[in-house]
């Protein structure tokens, strides 16, 4: 079966054809930031035709941020700059015009499911999976199967428990998330005010970005190695508490970060395991994503190509409001 996959992120909107857990080609672009869903539609149609060509779809599958009701097949919140895409009927839509059945799906739960099927979480069955870039996604699987609970929401909040009561205000109107600290604009704002601070770095205020942190930190720059040191004890207080809510065997790390794996995972693993309350002690394994930037598109191609909705869909589709998957 293939499947054309759409991975739609607050700067990036990706396209691909996936086929047995491999994505056969893609394309990227911008998200258009206009705040009009047709707009929004119009781009996704484009990009799709340039990946799908002559080829015979079989499903699509639309990956995208924010709570996601897959039954009425709508985005049903989510934070600026897809506001727009409330209530918006993306699948109905993008069945009319490629002419196949479409699911949607929140993006953390289709990276988890891309890791849980076909990556660093294969033969897995308590998961937590963690995606760091704009912002951060959080998905939870146990049995082997992705976990929503009655409303749709278990496990796709964890970017926003909060780490520092007192911390920077965030997009979901709280202070101090795990994603106001260690999500994109985090990262870049904690470098920002070292610099300002008078530290001297081969940082540029002009040209911050996660990956030239994570770079320069490489390079061993005092500043930069100290931005990614609290990125570590940040990240490893969230974790912890993601292990303490959901006891997983296995939590996978993915996102834009995930490429600097390298600076940041042994510390991380050593601070989870010190602190996390597991038994045994140091039970939980921490990994990095296998399928990295492709992992949305291979996991909502999964749920694309499933001819049944999960359990906790079909009973929810039915009424039930019990806590079942």
């Amino acid at each position: 079966m293939t499947v054309l996959a759409f991975d739609i992120g607050g700067t990036r909107i990706k396209a691909g054809l996936v086929a047995h857990g491999r994505v056969l080609t893609s394309v990227t672009a911008s998200t258009d930031d206009s705040g009009q869903a047709a707009n929004v539609h119009a781009q996704l149609v484009s990009l799709g035709r340039a990946v799908a060509e002559d080829k015979e779809i079989s499903a699509i599958g639309i990956s995208v941020r924010g709570i996601v009701d897959p039954i009425a097949r709508a985005v049903v919140d989510v934070n600026p700059p897809l506001r727009c895409l409330i209530g918006e009927p993306l699948a109905a839509l993008l069945e009319t015009d490629f002419g196949a059945p479409a699911r949607i799906e929140n993006d953390a739960r289709a990276h988890a499911l891309g890791e849980l099927r076909h990556g660093a979480a294969r033969g897995a069955t308590e998961l937590v999976c963690i995606t760091i870039g704009t912002g951060i996604g959080v998905a939870v699987a146990s049995s082997g199967e992705i976990v929503r609970g009655p409303r749709g929401m278990w496990g796709i909040l964890g970017g926003h428990f909060t780490v520092v009561v007192d911390g920077p205000d965030c997009s979901c109107g709280n202070r101090g998330c795990l994603e106001a600290l260690i999500g994109a604009r985090g990262i870049v704002a904690d470098a920002a005010g070292r610099l300002r601070a008078g530290e001297t770095s081969v940082l540029s205020l002009d040209e911050l970005e996660p990956a030239s942190v994570f770079a320069a930190a490489a390079g061993g720059d005092a500043v930069a190695r100290a931005c990614v040191d609290r990125f570590v004890d940040v990240l490893g207080s969230g974790v912890v508490s993601l292990v303490h809510a959901y006891d997983p065997d296995l939590v996978v790390v993915g996102g834009g970060v995930s490429a600097s794996a390298d600076q940041f995972l042994p510390r991380l693993r050593e601070y989870v395991s010190l602190r996390a309350w597991t038994y045994p002690k140091g039970r939980v394994r921490i990994e990095v994503s296998e399928l990295g930037h492709a992992a949305a598109l291979v996991g909502v191609a999964e749920f694309a190509a499933t001819e049944s909705l999960p359990r906790s869909d079909r009973a929810r589709d039915a009424g039930t409001t019990s806590s079942d998957r």
